[in-house]
């Protein structure tokens, strides 16, 4: 396996990223790996990166809830994905192609 060496990182980031590995239970190198191996797998469709997102805030409200993480059934990865279309259809429901954030800061500025 391959050994990687940053050089002159500033403390001020070393130390944010020691806290965001402590806040995720791992070593400082741990964190490091998995942030790299993060930002290799990019390759990875909008759909997919959504549907991952949407199962890690599903474990964390269970989680915060009070339930065993392990016992949550899959997601319906069809059904989230149907779901997902539908909402890219609300966004374009004007003829401009605006999304109804872009429609309310619009109305904002007048």
């Amino acid at each position: 396996m391959a050994q990687v060496i940053i050089e002159d990182l500033d403390s001020e980031v070393i130390e944010k990223l020691q806290m965001l590995a402590q806040r995720n239970g791992r070593s400082l190198q741990a964190e490091l790996k998995h942030i790299l191996e993060t930002a290799a797998s990019s390759t990875l469709s909008k759909e997919e990166i959504i549907l991952k997102k949407a199962e890690k805030m599903r474990q964390q409200i269970a989680y915060h809830a009070g339930q065993d993480i392990s016992e949550l059934p899959p997601i319906d990865r069809e059904k989230a994905l149907q779901k997902l279309a539908e909402l890219k259809e609300i966004k374009k429901i004007s003829s401009t192609g605006m999304s109804i954030r872009e429609m309310r800061e619009e109305g904002r500025r007048f």
